[in-house]
């Protein structure tokens, strides 16, 4: 019984990633405006994602002795650090939002400390260098920022 429910959850899951993909990818504006990558890149790679993760989805259920609470933790670790982002981003702004998120989900995915700064530092410095150097695009900077700062 619990194997048609597995079963049902997994086609319902791969409709809804389907259903999600292609409704980002119909609905987004355009990708390119005046050279320059727009509004509808980040919803149009979003989608595509979307619909590879749903043909990706295994259709069968894993093997229980394969289910360990590591295991468990290095799935959860994306969710988490997703949530801490999103928790974090207004009060203290994109830049300790990001790093503070991606050392979570490096940790819990089982990279070590060193590792851990290092991508931390690596992906922080490139999304500063491309958006706000690059496309002179200004990130959130947060209350906590605004405060300190007197702007």
């Amino acid at each position: 019984m619990s194997s048609f429910r597995t079963s049902v959850f997994r086609h319902a899951l791969r409709a809804l990633l389907l259903a999600a993909g292609a409704a980002a990818l119909l609905d987004s504006p355009p990708v390119l405006s005046s050279g320059l990558p727009g509004p509808g890149l980040w919803p149009r790679l979003s989608g595509a994602l979307l619909l590879l993760c749903a043909v990706l989805l295994p259709s069968k259920e894993p093997d229980e002795r394969s289910c360990t609470s590591s295991s468990l933790r290095r799935a959860l670790g994306p969710v988490l650090s997703c949530l801490l982002w999103i928790v974090l981003l207004q009060p203290a702004g994109w830049l300790p939002a990001t790093f503070l998120s991606a050392l979570l989900a490096c940790r819990t995915g089982g990279c070590s400390m060193k590792e851990s700064l290092l991508v931390c530092l690596l992906l922080s410095a490139a999304l500063w260098l491309g958006m706000e150097k690059l496309l002179r695009y200004s990130l959130p900077q947060g209350t906590l920022f605004v405060l300190a700062c007197g702007v």
